[in-house]
């Protein structure tokens, strides 16, 4: 069994994405746990340059935009429509076309969630909002549990 499992995790082909700086790399500036290496079949695939801004998730109309310097991710964001009710707003985040993921949160007295730069190709992702609970649903479960413990409580009493 176990070496079923080793045979099929070698002949297995990983897929994804690796985080890289090109301009380093080009430049001769990468070196020790930063250099990459590459074997024989590995691909080095490298995206032109785009000129827009994607906005996807929990906004009125998810699209693209031109980019436009001098924009922040909530402007984009306002461009979409803005975001819906169900919109996660402590959450947005950037994904870079480098495939970097930027959330604009800061730890401390400061942060800077409105104002994150937004570049050429990136990916302004706004979730779904999972701990929003609507008020009806609630106060009925809340009622729903309180009636029960109301009818256990009586009878237990009657025993």
């Amino acid at each position: 069994m176990g070496q079923t499992l080793i045979a099929q995790l070698r002949d297995t082909k990983p897929v994804g994405r690796l985080v890289i700086n090109v301009d380093r790399v080009m430049k001769g500036r990468v070196g020790g746990s930063e250099d990459v290496l590459l074997r024989d079949g590995d691909k080095l695939l490298i995206p032109k340059k785009t000129q827009e801004i994607t906005i996807l998730g929990e906004v009125q109309s998810p699209t693209s935009h031109v980019y436009q310097a001098g924009l922040t991710r909530d402007d984009y964001i306002a461009k979409s429509g803005g975001a819906t009710q169900k919109a996660d707003r402590r959450r947005i985040y950037i994904v870079r076309a480098n495939g970097d993921v930027v959330t604009g949160e800061r730890s401390g007295w400061f942060r800077r969630s409105r104002s994150v730069e937004v570049h050429p190709g990136d990916t302004i992702v706004v979730p779904l909002d999972t701990e929003r609970i609507r008020a009806l649903p609630l106060w009925q479960a809340v009622t729903t549990i309180i009636y029960n413990l109301a009818v256990a409580l009586l009878a237990v009493r009657s025993v």
